[in-house]
């Protein structure tokens, strides 16, 4: 019996049964209309996301009202009936596939945006001023301590979005009772500083949200199910812990239909990165959090955060840990997940990296996109694209990282024939590099995924053959695509010849670093993680800047590397950006402050490694130039950027054909 088998069981949901014990949770799509509505990409996105195979559907983040609720530009509103019959569709085609519809209704309270909410200022359990939104970039707002009459008006704003929701047809509702938004402000000594009723003891910081069940349960009806996610701890100095968060299941225990388990508030961005688990934390981030709550109380528990493979998921679910998971990422990824694992094609999952590209994007009001699935969020625009293209051509892809792999594939599998070079003698570029140390573990899955697919798909691969002017001519092409990657910026510095100094690429494939003491010179992403890698390898390593910064190395985004700094620092490096290589020589660097004025030091080196910017190698392309119309320049070598650009492109470049 496979693991993951216990998650095909069902599970009650109250008087309602769910077909397994997956749930899809909301995930912010950032593409509603202007007005808040429903649009014909949400409805798609979430029948893909029903066909694949989830037994409870979550929809995104709702506003209950126009009010002081509103968070997101583009977040979907229950907070009039004018929402109802867009919604209506959405509930139709969940259902349509056998799987339970929920909607998450949320408040932002103190995180929710002024502008958005009519200029009006926020509003919370007590009064105080800060930035909380989750664009960090609105800047402070003044939150206004609720009254008893602003409470009530919540309440019954709660209630009756619940009512509008069931009445468009969805089978139960979830309420965001963590993360920091209007209900777990309530409850969280650190937000909720009040001393009437509503304040002070637990069981009066859980009283606005029982109130708000009640008032659900009085408006539904006590057989419309009520999901409660809260966060078991806020994961802040003075906020809501596991202890407190287990008393508090216990008090909203038979109130509710299910708990779901997550930690963390948005409005501290040091808690961002764990509240939605970066790809150097583990899995199952708050499995030890479900599992201590579902020991105390009735109800069942389930988990979300990091959930990524369900023989993982079913081994929690099997041990007592949890009743269910709910999987965001994910199910962005490959939202077949369910249903290919359950048909026994696990190999065929296309995995999350965890790169957080969605929820960068979102987090700024983009439309959200996945890295590794170009389709997902854009699924109403690619239904209608012919599986196979009308003329079937000769391509041929230079370059087999991440961007030509998949340009090959896209077009292999739309009929044309496709012919893969790559100079090195494997596929995979900079994924290599990418998924090489051990915290990458969710990247190198990525690359096995990509080299199976490439290796059951029609590709013919040239391996160790460099794609020159006359082996591309003689495959006679139609269309050439380029995505030979980038290369470092030569930097003008003595020493950097010396055999000591050593590249971030070639450390974080696995390469050997002579010596204890290793100076890494570069701040960016790859910087980062080859100093972690050494780091963990009981290296003594400093981190100095390069001239011209590292702005250029994009690998890591403004929300994982609070989680990179943070292992960092359990580690003693603390990146001294106050610092820049200016020479390396035998058993030492030159560095000075990066104020021209501030005299040199010598660090002591037993090795450097050097991660440069990189510059494009778009330069390539030019030999094709006349082999056929238009040269195609993807990824890196068009310009030097992240796996998401590589993949995208890639995808285009081969639909476009």
């Amino acid at each position: 019996m496979s693991a993951y088998e216990v998650l095909m069981q069902p599970l009650k949901v109250g008087p309602l049964t769910a077909k397994n014990r997956i749930e899809a949770a909301p995930t912010l799509l950032c593409v509603a209309h202007a007005d808040q509505s429903a649009s014909r990409d949400i409805v798609e996105f979430y029948r893909v996301q029903a066909k694949g195979g989830a037994g409870i559907i979550t929809v995104m983040e709702t506003a209950i009202d126009s009010d002081r609720a509103i968070t997101q530009p583009t977040q979907l509103n229950l907070g009039s009936d004018f929402y109802i019959p867009a919604l209506t569709s959405v509930a139709e085609v969940i259902k349509a596939e056998g799987a339970l519809a929920s909607i998450q209704l949320n408040h932002g309270g103190r995180q929710a945006v002024s502008e958005l909410n009519g200029g009006r200022n926020p509003i919370g359990p007590s009064a105080m001023r800060g930035v909380f939104t989750e664009d960090r970039r609105r800047g402070e707002q003044t939150v206004e301590e609720m009254t008893h009459e602003m409470i009530e008006e919540v309440i019954e704003h709660f209630a009756a979005a619940a009512f509008r929701a069931k009445t468009a047809g969805f089978d139960m509702v979830m309420i965001h009772a963590g993360h920091g938004w209007l209900i777990s402000q309530f409850v969280s000594p650190v937000v909720n500083l009040r001393t009437d009723e509503y304040g002070g003891s637990l069981e009066n910081r859980c009283r606005f949200g029982l109130r708000v069940v009640e008032a659900i349960r009085e408006r539904c009806g006590p057989d419309f199910p009520i999901e409660w996610r809260i966060s078991a701890s806020d994961l802040v100095p003075g906020g809501l812990e596991i202890e407190d968060a287990i008393q508090y299941a216990k008090i909203m225990q038979d109130k509710v239909d299910l708990f779901q388990v997550s930690a963390g508030m948005i409005g501290v961005p040091e808690t961002y990165p764990y509240t939605h688990p970066s790809t150097y934390l583990p899995h199952g981030e708050n499995v030890e959090r479900a599992a201590q709550i579902k020991k105390a109380i009735r109800t069942p528990v389930g988990v979300v955060g990091a959930i990524l493979d369900l023989d993982e998921a079913g081994e929690w679910v099997a041990a007592g840990k949890a009743d269910f998971v709910a999987l965001c990422r994910a199910l962005l990824a490959d939202p077949a997940l369910p249903k290919k694992t359950f048909r026994g094609r696990k190999e065929d999952v296309r995995p999350c990296v965890r790169c957080n590209s969605c929820l960068t994007r979102g987090a700024h009001s983009l439309p959200v996109r996945c890295a590794v699935n170009p389709v997902a969020v854009r699924e109403d625009y690619y239904r209608w694209l012919p599986p196979v293209a009308p003329v079937k051509k000769k391509v041929v892809v230079v370059g087999g990282g991440p961007a030509g792999m998949e340009a090959a594939l896209v077009a292999a599998s739309r009929g044309h024939e496709v012919v893969l070079f790559e100079k090195e003698d494997r596929l995979g570029g900079n994924l290599w590099a990418a998924s090489g140390p051990d915290f990458k573990a969710d990247w190198k899955r990525y690359l096995q995924y990509m080299l199976r697919q490439i290796e059951k798909s029609t590709v013919k691969v040239r391996l160790g053959t460099e794609a020159t002017r006359e082996l591309v001519r003689a495959e006679a092409p139609q269309e050439i695509i380029v995505a030979v990657g980038a290369e470092p910026v030569p930097l003008d510095l003595p020493g950097l010849d010396l055999p000591h100094v050593v590249t971030a690429s070639h450390v974080l494939r696995g390469g050997t670093v002579a010596g204890q003491r290793v100076v890494v010179a570069g701040d960016g992403g790859m910087g980062l993680e080859a100093a972690l890698a050494l780091a963990r390898q009981g290296k003594v390593v400093e981190v100095v800047t390069l001239p011209g910064g590292s702005a250029g190395d994009q690998t890591v985004n403004f929300v994982d590397v609070v989680v990179l700094e943070d292992l960092l620092e359990e580690k003693g490096v603390a990146p001294r950006r106050d610092l820049m290589l200016a020479a390396v020589r035998q058993g030492a660097v030159v560095v000075r402050g990066v104020d021209v004025s501030t005299p040199e030091e010598e660090l002591s080196a037993d090795a450097v490694v050097v991660a440069a910017n990189l510059r494009p190698r778009s330069e390539v392309a030019a030999q094709f130039a006349d082999l056929v119309d238009e040269v195609r320049i993807i990824g890196d070598c068009k310009a030097p950027r992240i796996l998401f650009n590589a993949i995208h492109e890639g995808f285009e470049a081969a639909i476009e054909l």
